[in-house]
């Protein structure tokens, strides 16, 4: 029988992640589990091992609710010093918080910080000056694109295998296999491996692994100004999305949403790339 969450005042998400296991934290869980257990209060609380908190720089990190009380560096002590606070004293251990509720800032002394996406200016061998935009490769910015581009169809042009297909009609996206999403429908049958691979998958799986993902502008073309290009880590080209020009819509989802770039303020490295494209 599970247990019965009517019962539950405080529920604690531990971080189980590839960075916070490196950072012991099934140490720190075991202890505050067993704290709970010998304590009586098992019943009344709640423990969770999720699979990432996304603060990985401040591993291993613990959530509390209610509160949204967010907590780093988590050690055994810790961890038992945490629950006391919360259940005998009804407050938050404020020496080990990461994040509360009202706060505008995070305490860490870990952060880092990414580089925005931007555009750079490229002499490509196929494209020839153009400007390119490294964009993410990860399931998780790949599978929304592509429900985007083929559920309710855009008016977009796949390059496969170098033959154009237009897209006219929806299309099914199944990404219900371990690795590989599966678009299907009357123009295009597109199979791509976008999740984490192991070493040893077998070798169709692995040549199908989107590795490099670029966002490319092409100031010259008049039927197709933008595009979308995965290859693979060995450089081979798997698929091409065409943007046609006159399709804003389409490629400002891709600015705001794929790339986090505003369409009224695009990064470009060096300015005056555009002028060469122009």
């Amino acid at each position: 029988m599970g247990k019965n969450i009517c019962k539950v005042t405080s529920t604690f998400q531990f971080c189980d992640g590839g960075s916070c296991r490196k950072a012991k934290s099934e140490i720190a869980i075991r202890e505050a589990r067993a704290y709970l257990r010998n304590q009586g209060l098992w019943d009344e609380t709640h423990t969770i091992k999720t699979r990432c908190n996304g603060r990985c720089e401040d591993a291993p990190t613990w959530i509390v609710q209610p509160g949204n009380y967010w907590y780093k560096n988590l050690t055994p002590e810790k961890a038992v010093a945490i629950l006391k606070s919360h259940i005998e004293f009804d407050q938050p251990a404020e020496e080990h918080l990461l994040y509360r509720d009202g706060w505008s800032v995070l305490l860490t002394d870990n952060e880092k910080m990414v580089a925005p996406t931007v555009f750079k200016h490229k002499t490509d061998a196929e494209l020839g000056d153009v400007l390119v935009a490294r964009a993410f490769a990860s399931d998780q910015h790949l599978y929304p694109l592509f429900q985007y581009f083929f559920q309710d169809p855009r008016p977009i042009t796949v390059d496969q295998n170098e033959e154009l297909i237009e897209i006219k009609t929806p299309h099914q996206v199944d990404y219900s296999d371990d690795y590989q999403v599966l678009v299907q429908g009357e123009e295009l049958q597109l199979r791509l491996t976008i999740a984490g691979i192991p070493k040893d998958i077998s070798e169709d799986i692995a040549d199908f692994k989107v590795s490099i993902a670029e966002v490319i502008w092409l100031k010259k073309r008049t039927i197709f100004t933008k595009a979308i290009r995965l290859k693979n880590k060995k450089g081979k080209h798997l698929v091409t999305f065409w943007i046609r020009e006159e399709d804003t819509a389409t490629w400002e989802h891709v600015l705001k949403i794929y790339l986090s770039m505003s369409p009224d303020q695009i990064r470009i490295e060096d300015e005056k790339s555009v002028e060469q494209l122009e």
